[in-house]
């Protein structure tokens, strides 16, 4: 699947971001969310907050996953495998829930061309993704979540300090 799937009838675009902000301690903390503002100036979500990632079983989506942050972030997805399709370039200051693009978007890396379970998001970029919801074919029944309803995975930073720090967010699929 190539980029012209993005403008496919079917094909649902999520803007979602890689956050910083700090605890009630002053550390800095590592989050995930969307392009919506969950408090004023902030766009990271909590592990425990409502589920905005809720793909349907079979569905393609392209992701466009915008780094706010100064640190390249190893993101994982559970469940499914993505290919990368552009890299773009983006002022991160005047970030508002839309980026600005500073430069042309370019392709994967020689080493990102194929199928990823994880995938390098680089500060003040926006990597777009895309991958399609398959649930496995298993020969037992598996029970929707309780919390959410659905069949719950996650998207997570790949480094344990930052996956307790809340850098994973529910991924439901129904």
């Amino acid at each position: 699947m190539g980029v012209a799937a993005m403008r496919r009838p079917g094909v649902k675009v999520r803007q979602l971001t890689l956050n910083e902000d700090f605890d009630e301690y002053g550390r800095l903390i590592q989050m995930l969310g969307t392009n919506e503002q969950s408090m004023p100036g902030m766009y990271g979500r909590k592990y425990s907050d409502p589920t905005t990632e809720t793909p349907r079983a079979g569905a393609v989506e392209v992701w466009q996953i915008a780094n706010l942050t100064g640190d390249t972030h190893p993101i994982h997805f559970h469940l499914v495998n993505c290919q990368v399709l552009s890299r773009q370039p983006f002022d991160v200051e005047s970030y508002n829930g839309t980026p600005t693009y500073t430069g042309s978007a370019r392709g994967p890396e020689p080493t990102e061309i194929g199928w990823k379970e994880t995938v390098k998001m680089h500060p003040g970029e926006v990597t777009t993704v895309i991958m399609k919801f398959d649930l496995a074919k298993v020969p037992f029944s598996v029970p929707a979540s309780p919390r959410t309803g659905g069949n719950e995975f996650v998207w997570h930073f790949h480094i344990l300090e930052h996956e307790e720090h809340d850098m994973m967010r529910p991924l439901v699929v129904t």
